[in-house]
């Protein structure tokens, strides 16, 4: 068996590889350990050893983090720009409190949270720090003793969904080797399965159909499907207008909510009906939408419908709670210079047809 699998998604590039971590080169490289983060065994010992007592101090900073964190620090002398510190272990891993017939249900549903949560906060990390390439071990496996195929599964489903929605170019290094050696290459064969399974295939990559351009309208209910729809505040008229205006010069259909519809007796109707013809919501993130019940509404549907959901980030606010629920790994797109609407146009045209494009 070979010790390494390359796996693309769309512009991104995943080496599944039998391999010392600290020898990728990538910006960051994650390690795992539990919430006191001591680098005292395994992988944290190791990478401290190869880094210097530089990694320790900054870890001291950000000690008692809770399960399924991550922690960010320095990586000392290693060539990387960072070290993310998954947290795998605490004091509520344990199940001496719980029912033996319970203990394995309970440690399956803490394995699942842990390790999807934790990976996912990094591949967050990555994009929310600009940065590129991520190199990652098999979380949970030695100090938390999770097991193999629940490991392969949970971060293969959640790493492909990342590179799955975006089309920046991450570099992935999926790193399967034991510091100890205490296990062998076949112990990690459920990596590769994993992720055999859900690589896209060279003809859903290469499938690109013409595009539609549809005439752009401004009618609540259109006859024919749309490109985007327009998610936004009304106190950001000014902007969306400005942002719809962009789509139409690219031959961009679109649907926006003008006040004339939301005096209507059933504009609740529209907006669904509008939701569910579009392929794309276009979320204009701005410290008014994120404090509005209907963009909340609007991105949540979107989210229940399969959509594809595109921030447009106008100002540094961050999301809501409940809108960073379904916007935590998606890629956004940022409104840099408040008056350079022209790069912003041919961002949103760049990824819009990257996304129409898709099978």
């Amino acid at each position: 068996m070979d010790q390494q699998r390359e796996y693309r998604y769309n512009n991104s590039l995943l080496r599944v590889r039998f391999c010392d971590i600290v020898e990728a080169n990538t910006d960051v490289i994650v390690n795992s350990d539990d919430y006191l983060l001591p680098m005292a065994d395994g992988l944290s010992a190791y990478l401290l050893e190869k880094g210097g007592p530089e990694i320790q101090n900054d870890v001291k900073k950000n000690n008692h983090a809770e399960l399924g964190d991550v922690v960010v620090t320095t990586a000392g002398k290693l060539p990387h720009k960072f070290i993310f510190h998954c947290v795998t272990v605490s004091p509520n891993s344990h199940f001496k409190q719980v029912d033996e017939d319970k203990q394995e249900e309970t440690r399956s549903q803490m394995e699942e949270y842990v390790i999807r949560h934790s990976v996912s906060k990094c591949f967050r990390l990555l994009s929310a720090m600009d940065l590129e390439s991520i190199a990652i071990p098999c979380i949970g496996v030695r100090r938390a003793g999770f097991s193999f195929e629940r490991i392969g599964k949970i971060m293969a489903e959640v790493i492909s969904d990342f590179l799955l929605k975006t089309n920046k170019s991450y570099r992935v290094e999926l790193c399967l080797w034991d510091i100890p050696e205490r296990v062998g290459l076949i112990d990690y064969i459920a990596f590769f399965e994993q992720f055999s399974l859900r690589v896209p295939t060279k003809s859903e990559i290469n499938h690109v159909p013409e595009p539609t351009i549809k005439k752009t309208t401004k009618e609540p209910l259109p006859a024919s499907e749309f490109d985007v729809f327009v998610s936004y505040s009304h106190l950001d008229k000014e902007i969306a207008e400005q942002i719809c205006s962009l789509l139409s010069k690219y031959g961009i259909s679109h649907w926006i909510d003008h006040e004339s519809v939301r005096r209507s007796d059933d504009f609740k109707e529209d907006i669904v009906d509008a939701i569910c013809r579009s392929r794309i919501l276009l979320f204009i993130s701005s410290y008014n939408s994120n404090k509005s019940r209907n963009t909340v509404k609007e991105v949540g549907l979107a989210e229940r419908k399969e959509k594809v959901i595109l921030p447009v980030r106008v100002d540094d606010s961050s999301y809501n709670k409940s809108l960073e629920y379904d916007l935590c790994n998606r890629h956004w797109i940022q409104l840099k210079d408040p008056n350079d609407y022209e790069e912003l146009g041919r961002q949103l045209n760049d990824n819009i047809r990257f996304y129409l494009n898709r099978k």
